[in-house]
């Protein structure tokens, strides 16, 4: 595994987030509005807090991939996690339980009475307020995205081709439970909401090679229109609406912000540095680069001269919250078989970014353990993490915990003698001085149940 920090693959993916149409019919797949009017999502490990001017923090963590989340008439936040088949709840003042166990929830929605309905498998599960599960409906085929109308109807988005010609559905239940076909005929389906005047908004790929998505628009008569075709290429993975008719989706990285007639602005973005003035962006999924949000001219080109990109691949840029300092996670060509995701850092000087030096030898994934060896715990022998045989080798920073301190993800699985070994991963709290200069201050054991894959 030979590369230069410059060389990175870039090419954007897309996370969760859904916002909820109104408290009252409460609708959510990975993001929910509280009561204020803050944000609140998941990335599947984490929960997070937008403020209506859409500045983040970190709710909660510790999960192993939670994929929904909704609010209650009381304030309460529902989560589900589908590794534990669990469903958590959080009071208002964040106290946490178990609200039920046993269910793997990808959608989830609340009714104006507080049940919890929630899509599993080839159903939808209820829960009363007291946890009471109960089978609302069966016979579907792969249910993912839930919302409510003021009504009561419950609207599904249903993944499942039962018929080529008439492709997937998305169908409408009665309060009482009678089912109907609310729409046929959709190509990718993944995200609804519904607003408070009982239209529904739908995501959908508008191009045979998915290179464009946009918004459909249904009136509850069913009438169809395109709201907005201005989305974007990457997948969406969260929609909803608020109580003043703006229409939310969000990918990997942004939230995008349709107002009632269309037009789009941004809500967050972690492209954007936190003081506004540095944005990533990667032009056509292999140009990766820095530039100045101002004036858009480019000042960094994180992309060797030398090396193609490969497609497949991922890329990532995450931001002190000073905006003085960076680091690029990203995968570069590896060999068959093998995967290798390594990190750089960079730091501002004046108004040029200079790579930093750092533990993580970016030519050898050898030479990164053997320097981060010297600051594991004491007991733990180093073959333990980077064995000969690897072949999944990931060194990625999760955050920031402020402006001088990263926390740097390591983990390493291979095979041996033919057979599959169990992956192991630390987490190093890495801190720089002024200069940029880097040592480890902390190093620790990630549980096994902890680990991503």
């Amino acid at each position: 595994m030979n590369f230069k920090p410059g060389s990175p693959s870039a090419a954007f993916l897309c996370t969760f987030l859904i916002f909820v149409a109104d408290l009252v019919s409460t609708h959510a797949r990975g993001l929910a509005f509280d009561t204020a009017g803050n944000l609140f999502q998941t990335d599947s490990h984490s929960i997070f807090k937008f403020t209506p001017a859409g500045t983040k923090s970190t709710f909660a963590s510790g999960f192993k991939n939670s994929l929904s989340l909704a609010f209650d008439s009381k304030g309460n936040l529902f989560v589900g996690d589908a590794e534990p088949r669990a469903i958590y709840k959080f009071t208002p003042d964040g106290e946490k339980s178990t609200f039920a166990t046993g269910v793997s929830s990808f959608g989830m929605a609340i009714d104006r009475s507080d049940n919890v309905y929630v899509s599993g498998s080839d159903s939808i599960f209820k829960f009363t307020p007291e946890g009471v599960k109960s089978t609302f409906a069966s016979g579907l085929g792969n249910p993912i995205d839930l919302a409510f109308d003021k009504t009561g109807n419950l609207f599904v988005a249903d993944m499942a081709v039962f018929d080529i010609r008439i492709l997937r559905s998305i169908f409408k239940f009665s309060p009482d439970g009678t089912k109907s076909t609310f729409t046929s005929g959709l190509e990718q389906p993944l995200d609804i909401a519904v607003d408070g005047a009982g239209n529904l908004f739908v995501t959908e790929v508008t191009a045979p090679d998915a290179s464009t998505r946009s918004i459909l628009k249904f009136s509850p008569d069913g009438t169809r229109s395109t709201f907005t075709s201005e989305v974007g290429r990457t997948s969406t993975l969260g929609m909803a609406v608020d109580r003043s008719g703006n229409v939310f989706v969000a990918n990997q990285d942004s939230v995008l912000k349709f107002d009632s007639n269309g037009t789009p602005s941004t809500l967050a973005s972690d492209l954007v540095s936190p003081d506004k003035q540095w944005e990533y962006e990667c032009v056509d999924g292999n140009w990766p680069e820095i530039h100045k949000t101002s004036t858009a001219k480019h000042v960094l080109d994180l992309k060797g001269d030398d090396r193609s990109v490969p497609h497949g691949h991922t890329a990532e840029v995450v931001w002190a919250p000073d905006s003085k300092r960076f680091a690029f996670n990203y995968g570069p060509p590896t060999a068959a078989h093998s995967t290798y995701e390594t990190t750089a850092f960079y730091q501002l000087r004046g108004e040029e970014w200079v790579l930093l030096h750092s533990p993580i030898n970016e030519e050898s994934s050898e030479e990164s353990f053997a320097e981060l060896a010297k600051h594991l715990p004491k007991g733990v022998r180093p073959p333990r993490l980077w064995r000969p045989g690897a072949n999944r080798v990931v060194f990625k920073v999760r955050n920031w915990t402020d402006a001088d301190t990263a926390i740097l993800y390591v983990y390493s699985a291979g095979t041996s003698n033919g057979a599959s070994d169990s992956p192991t991963a630390f987490l190093f709290t890495l801190k720089f001085d002024a200069e940029g200069k880097s040592k480890i201050v902390n190093a620790q054991r990630v549980p096994k149940k902890d680990i991503e894959d």
